[in-house]
């Protein structure tokens, strides 16, 4: 007897290059915008690339989080007392421009991987000394991330005053901090991430349809951020 099984639909597959060039496009976006309908489309265009991407939970945050600020931005800090209203606009209205940099950025992490990024950033010719504390950065950031948890478990099995957990993490948190970016360090050379000759990768990049798609859709939104006022 067979199995019957249904096949489950793709998500979206983007090139990891792709993923660099909305980053840029984000960037030129959020510099030079000032409709608050450029930015709306462009957020809606990347919640929709996380939906097909099958990002559900991370669309749902991001799209949310924006909600949020536009509604502190335009409803409650003008009803707000104007002492209020003059602290927080500003923090608001930088947070928000920021955002769909940030959005892209978290997109990318949760999407493509470290090595796919590796190979993305040496097939658009970016020199090798770049590339060597690029990764080695990104690597790091998860390795602290692990490290902290392992610091609260052994923080929450001890009884240490509330008042003395700050201090009980950081202190080792710091002590272990140049720790890991040697190690990290020691195995990207281990890895022969030095080694001048050219790279090989069983991992195929090119562009498709959709990586066009986005790319067309950056060009757009970043000529309306310059014509549309």
């Amino acid at each position: 007897m067979f199995s019957m099984r249904k096949k489950e639909p793709k998500s979206l597959e983007l090139d990891p290059r792709t993923f660099l060039l909305l980053l840029v496009f984000a960037n030129v976006i959020t510099f030079f915008q000032s409709s608050i309908w450029i930015e709306l489309g462009w957020i809606c265009f990347l919640g929709l690339m996380m939906l097909l991407s099958r990002k559900y939970m991370i669309a749902f945050q991001w799209i949310l989080s924006f909600g949020i600020l536009l509604l502190l931005q335009y409803v409650l800090l003008p009803a707000a007392p104007k002492v209020i209203a003059t602290a927080f606009i500003i923090l608001i209205n930088y947070s928000r421009r920021m955002f769909p940099c940030l959005m892209v950025g978290a997109f990318m992490i949760k999407t493509i991987s470290l090595r796919q990024f590796v190979l993305a950033m040496r097939k658009m010719r970016i020199p090798q000394k770049l590339i060597i504390p690029i990764s080695v950065t990104i690597r790091y950031f998860p390795a602290i991330k692990e490290e902290t948890k392992f610091i609260r478990d052994a923080i929450s099995l001890r009884n240490i005053k509330p008042a003395d957990k700050l201090e009980a993490l950081l202190v080792p948190l710091m002590m272990s901090a140049t720790a890991t970016a040697e190690e990290l360090s020691a195995a990207a050379v281990t890895r022969g991430i030095e080694n001048p000759i050219k790279k090989t990768s069983i991992i195929e990049l090119k562009f498709r349809f959709l990586d066009y798609v986005c790319g067309g859709m950056g060009v757009l939104f970043s000529i309306g951020a310059f014509l549309i006022k």
